[in-house]
């Protein structure tokens, strides 16, 4: 027993970590697992190229398309209303204030642009939307879930979303303004549009009004001080005073005359309609659309496909 404990022990064969890593492979050789993705992505490629033939995906498109144009979309009423703004100086006729009419065209196709900004304004939309609810009508759960107004929606992106409803455009020639207003509901359409062109109007007297004050108010301070001047004035200098008041009274009813010119007013070249019929979507038209999209796609598309498999073949 003594002898069994005291007798060496045989030693067991301990490989070192490098002829256990070694296995006699390259160091830059693929493994399985890239092998089984080379693999996968080339039957992927020849599966897009041979299983989807355009019988296969630009039909498939077209009706997914038409799904989505008859079943999703909202059909929408456009109520169009057509307006210019004149001055006194433009609408005048005669020979003499020819000068003044050119002026007063200039100054009505800058105030013109300054309509076309307050109608796609916050404050705009701020008296829409309290008169007629527009938040919740563009956020209804009713619409069209991909195109409708998110119910936490931002001051800005509600904006947004209405100047997509109504739209404004001005002819640079004829300095006509043209306001489309797009509605789920043809009355209210009409309505929104009507109320829009009061509201331009009383922005536009509101800005005329302004213009005037502005433009008297120099000519009718320097007529108080000449006034005064004459009133308070010595004998040996009222001569001058006089001739200054005397000026003074010129510029003043030269400032009431420009003052007149810069009156503008906004006329209704056409009334906002009441459609009977909606105009947007067009999906026919918006059909065709999408089978060309979807025709061109799947061409660049295919052309991409062969030219990767023709280099993974080469």
């Amino acid at each position: 027993m003594p002898d069994a404990l005291n007798s060496p022990r045989p030693l067991r064969d301990v490989s070192t970590p490098e002829q256990l890593v070694d296995s006699g492979l390259p160091d830059d050789a693929p493994s399985s697992a890239e092998n089984a993705f080379l693999a996968q992505w080339k039957n992927a490629l020849a599966w897009i190229g041979d299983g989807l033939s355009f019988w296969t995906v630009v039909p498939f498109i077209g009706i997914l398309g038409i799904i989505y144009l008859f079943f999703f979309t909202d059909s929408l009423y456009d109520s169009q209303a057509i307006f210019n703004l004149q001055n006194a100086s433009s609408v005048s006729s005669t020979l003499g204030s020819l000068s003044s009419s050119l002026l007063g065209t200039a100054g009505s196709s800058n105030q013109s642009g300054a309509v076309v900004a307050y109608i796609e304004s916050h404050e705009m939309l701020h008296l829409l939307d309290k008169k007629f609810h527009l938040r919740q009508i563009y956020s209804s759960p009713s619409h069209n879930p991909f195109w409708r107004l998110a119910s936490d929606a931002s001051d800005e992106d509600f904006l947004t979303f209405y100047q997509g409803m109504v739209t404004v455009s001005q002819d640079q020639t004829s300095g006509l303004i043209t306001i489309d207003v797009l509605d789920y509901d043809s009355k209210r359409a009409h309505e929104i549009s009507d109320a829009i062109l009061q509201a331009a109007q009383d922005f536009v007297n509101n800005m005329s009004s302004s213009m005037r004050v502005a433009t008297i108010k120099y000519a009718q301070d320097q007529l108080v001080s000449a006034t005064k001047s004459v009133e308070t004035a010595q004998p040996y200098e009222r001569a001058v005073a006089e001739a200054e008041l005397s000026a003074a009274q010129q510029a003043m009813a030269t400032a009431q005359g420009l003052a007149n010119q810069q009156q503008s007013f906004l006329v209704r070249i056409s009334e906002p309609t009441t459609p009977t019929d909606t105009s947007i979507p067009d999906r026919i038209l918006d059909e065709a659309a999408i089978l060309l999209a979807a025709t061109v796609l799947y061409l660049i598309g295919h052309l991409l496909v062969a030219n990767v498999r023709d280099h993974r073949n080469a």
